[in-house]
């Protein structure tokens, strides 16, 4: 009886992975539609810089927030702050399209594999590489449907747009079986801006929230 139980268990187990893994991969028997005539569009640092985001970066059960600063320091370069309310320093890092360089580092966040993920996921949270992507068609995958594929790197952003083709979601997706390393929602828009925006890791437990502060000028 023991042993049924345990049998059982772990079956459960197995279909709720096997489950998990085939929605997660379920980019993999895309029907190609046609091709996509448009670029992703972004009004990010269209008027202003620098932008201003109260943020909460939880991973197994612990979490990090405070104020993430976005500045666009040059076309090629973003300087990034996150810090908290009263001021005190998470980090400094200057990310460019495919490299990253540490200023300040607290030691709880200063290792390669922490990093190179935050600055990945800035990048898109302000679409600064958008402009690294090409060669767009309008896919359907099974249960979804229509989004734009787009090369990225080897690998594939897989992004629902708007009429004004303004993301609306985005889903970086890489190897042979579709496998989604993490997604990107945008939400509550002004101006063509989103408001709120939430990272959602898919490899390991991590999520992000951030909402846009605006200060009067």
């Amino acid at each position: 009886m023991k042993n049924l139980i345990f049998n059982k268990y772990f079956y459960c187990i197995y279909v709720f992975i096997f489950l998990l893994s085939c929605s997660r991969n379920g980019y993999k028997h895309a029907v190609v539609k046609e091709a996509f005539n448009g670029h992703l569009q972004s009004s990010f640092f269209k008027n202003d810089s620098i932008h201003y985001f109260k943020t909460s970066v939880s991973t197994y059960g612990k979490e990090l927030s405070g104020i993430l600063a976005i500045k666009r320091q040059h076309p090629d370069t973003l300087k990034v702050s996150f810090f908290t309310e009263m001021g005190v320093s998470f980090f400094d890092v200057l990310i460019t399209h495919d490299s990253y360089q540490i200023s300040r580092c607290i030691p709880q966040l200063d290792s390669k594999a922490v990093m190179s993920t935050l600055a990945e996921d800035i990048r898109w949270v302000v679409l600064f590489n958008a402009g690294k992507l090409h060669n767009g068609v309008v896919v359907q995958p099974k249960n979804k449907g229509n989004l734009v594929r787009f090369d990225y790197q080897n690998e594939y952003i897989f992004a629902a747009l708007n009429e004004e083709n303004v993301p609306l979601k985005l889903d970086y997706v890489y190897g042979s079986k579709f496998k989604s390393k993490f997604e990107i929602r945008f939400e509550a828009f002004e101006k063509q801006l989103p408001s709120k925006v939430f990272v959602e890791h898919h490899n390991f437990n991590m999520k992000i929230e951030l909402t846009a502060i605006s200060f009067e000028k």
